[in-house]
C-alpha cells in the first residue's frame, strides 16, 4: 500500500526534526522492528512530475509528465503494470486530478477511481457520508458554507479502507495507491487541531486559522506583494500548516488502524509519503512554486513490512529507489526503472527537476500582478539540482547556483567555483546518462468537475 498525503514538507514532522510533534504515527513506524521513518527527496516540486516518477521508477527529464508531456508516455511501463503482470490486483484512489485518467497515471491499474465532489460522496455511500457530517469538526472545516475549507480525506480514507478489504480478500497479492489532499493549501485545519499549537499565536486559533485561509488561497499576489515576506504572516501560516499536518496524521493512524482490523497488517508493506513539501515564506515564496529549494523536495517517508527497506543506508533517499527496492524485494523486474536498491546502494547525489512550463505559468500569473517581478534564486528553462550532504547545485543549463546548506539564500558559486566546476562536470554526466526525454503527443483531458478543483487549489484560474 502506497499512500500520497500532499504537500507534507519533511521538517514539520515529527520524524524531521520538528519541535512539535506533527505526526506521531510516522514516528512510530520507525520505531517498530521492521520500519523505517526518516528523509527522502521527490524527484520534483508538484504532483503531476512527483507522482509519475512514484509510479514509472523514472525522473522528470525522462517521463515528461507535468513538462513538455501533458500525459505519461505509453512507451514507459508503470509500476502497476509491472505488477499486475506478475499476478498482482491492482487499486488506485484519487482525490488530485493530476492523478487520474486524464494525465494517464491510471495504466495498469484494474481499478482507478478519481473521486472529487459529487463522485467522492456518491462512491461513499449514505453512511460513510453521515460519518463525514459528524466529524465535520475533525477531520474538515466544521460548519464552513466555503467548500475550499473542507477536506475530502476523510470521506477518502473511508472509501481506501472498503477498497483494501476488498482486494486483500483471496489469495491475490494486492498493491493500492492512494493520494490523499493531505495539506495541501488553502490551509484551513479542523476546529479539533486548529489549536493544536495555539500557545504559540497572537491572536486566537480561529482568527489565525481564517487569516491563513484568506493568505493560502492568494497565492500569486501575495508572491508580487511581498505578503510572505512578513514574519508576523510567516508564524501565522506555519501554525496552521503544522495543525493541518497532525490533523492529517491522525487520519492515517486510522487508516492503519483498518489494516490490523481486516487482518492484513503483518502481510501489508505500507509505505506513506508526499509527492513534495511547501514554500511557508522562505525567499518570499509560497506553496510550491518555482524553486528546487529543501521545503519543497524534502519530504518525510515511513515504511512498514519491508526488510530491505529497514536495512536501507545514507541519508540520501528518493522515491524511485524505494519502490524501485521493494519491486526488487517482491520479485519483480525493474529493468528501465532509474532508482537504487537501496539495500545494496548508497546514493551519493539526490536529483530534482522542475520543467520550463512550470516556470513560465507561474511567473505569468505572478507578473499579472507585478509585471517586472523576478527571484535572484528562480532560473528560467528546465532546471535540475544536484544535492549531496553538504551542497545543492541548480543548474537550468545556461545558469547555475551553488548553495551550501543549510543555507539556500546565498549563492556561493563565485566563493567556492571549483566545487561548482566539479557540479558541473557531475550535472553534464547526469544528463548523458538520464537526460533522454520520452515523448508523448496526449493531451491532458480534465472534464469541467476536475478544472473546478484545479482552481481550487490554485493550480489554474477559474
Amino acid at each position: 500500500m502506497w499512500v500520497i498525503l500532499d504537500s507534507l514538507r519533511g521538517d514539520r514532522t515529527s520524524i524531521g526534526g520538528h519541535n512539535r510533534g506533527t505526526t506521531p504515527t510516522l514516528r512510530e513506524i520507525g520505531e517498530e522492528a521492521n520500519g523505517f521513518a526518516g528523509m527522502c527527496f521527490s524527484h520534483a516540486i508538484w504532483s503531476q512530475p512527483s507522482v509519475a516518477s512514484m509510479l514509472t521508477g523514472t525522473v522528470p527529464s525522462t517521463h515528461g509528465s507535468g513538462s513538455h508531456n501533458e500525459k505519461l508516455p505509453n512507451q514507459i511501463p508503470t509500476v502497476a503494470e509491472r505488477l499486475s503482470e506478475n499476478g498482482y490486483r491492482t487499486i488506485a484512489v484519487s482525490s488530485n486530478p493530476y492523478f487520474s485518467e486524464a494525465t494517464g497515471m491510471h495504466r495498469g491499474f484494474d481499478k482507478f477511481e478519481f473521486l472529487s465532489g459529487s463522485t467522492l460522496v456518491r462512491e461513499a455511500g449514505l453512511g460513510n457520508f453521515l460519518s463525514f457530517l459528524s466529524a465535520l469538526r475533525t477531520f474538515s472545516g466544521g460548519f464552513e458554507f466555503d467548500k475550499r475549507k473542507h477536506s475530502p480525506d476523510f470521506l477518502l480514507n473511508e472509501i481506501i479502507k472498503s477498497r483494501l478489504r476488498e482486494g486483500s480478500r483471496g489469495d491475490i497479492p494486492f498493491f493500492l495507491v492512494a493520494h490523499y489532499n493531505g495539506a495541501h493549501h488553502p490551509y484551513f485545519p479542523s476546529p479539533k487541531y486548529r489549536g493544536s499549537f495555539e500557545t504559540d499565536l497572537q491572536i486566537p486559533s480561529e482568527n489565525c486559522a481564517q487569516r491563513v485561509f484568506e493568505l493560502s488561497s492568494d497565492i500569486y499576489s501575495g508572491i508580487a506583494e511581498g505578503r510572505f515576506d512578513d514574519d508576523d504572516t510567516k508564524a501565522m501560516i506555519r501554525n496552521m500548516y503544522d495543525a493541518q499536518v497532525t490533523q492529517v496524521d491522525a487520519l492515517v493512524s486510522n487508516l492503519l488502524s483498518s489494516l490490523e482490523q481486516i487482518g492484513i497488517a503483518e502481510d501489508t508493506i505500507v509505505v506513506i509519503t508526499s509527492d513534495h513539501g511547501d514554500l511557508l515564506g522562505e525567499m518570499g515564496l509560497f506553496s510550491h512554486k518555482l524553486a528546487l529549494h529543501d521545503a519543497l523536495i524534502k519530504v518525510p517517508i515511513a515504511v512498514r513490512g519491508s526488510d530491505f527497506i529497514a536495512e536501507a543506508r545514507g541519508d540520501l533517499i528518493q522515491h524511485t529507489d524505494v519502490m524501485q527496492t521493494i519491486l526488487t524485494e517482491l520479485g519483480i523486474e525493474t529493468s528501465g526503472m532509474q532508482g537504487y536498491n537501496l539495500d545494496e546502494n548508497v546514493r551519493g547525489m539526490a536529483v530534482a527537476q522542475r520543467g520550463e512550463e512550470t516556470y513560465q505559468k507561474t511567473m505569468s500569473e505572478i507578473r499579472e500582478y507585478d509585471a517586472n517581478f523576478d527571484h535572484d534564486h528562480v532560473l528560467p528553462g528546465f532546471v535540475t539540482a544536484l544535492r549531496t550532504k553538504t551542497w545543492k547545485y541548480v543548474s537550468s543549463g545556461q545558469d547555475a547556483n551553488l548553495y551550501r546548506l543549510p543555507d539556500e539564500n546565498t549563492n556561493v558559486s563565485d566563493q567556492y567555483s571549483n566545487v561548482a566546476k566539479r557540479f558541473k562536470h557531475h550535472m553534464s554526466k547526469w544528463h548523458d546518462e538520464y537526460g533522454d526525454t520520452v515523448l508523448s503527443n496526449k493531451q491532458a483531458g480534465f472534464d469541467q468537475e476536475a478544472k473546478d478543483l484545479l482552481a481550487d487549489l490554485g493550480y489554474i484560474q477559474s
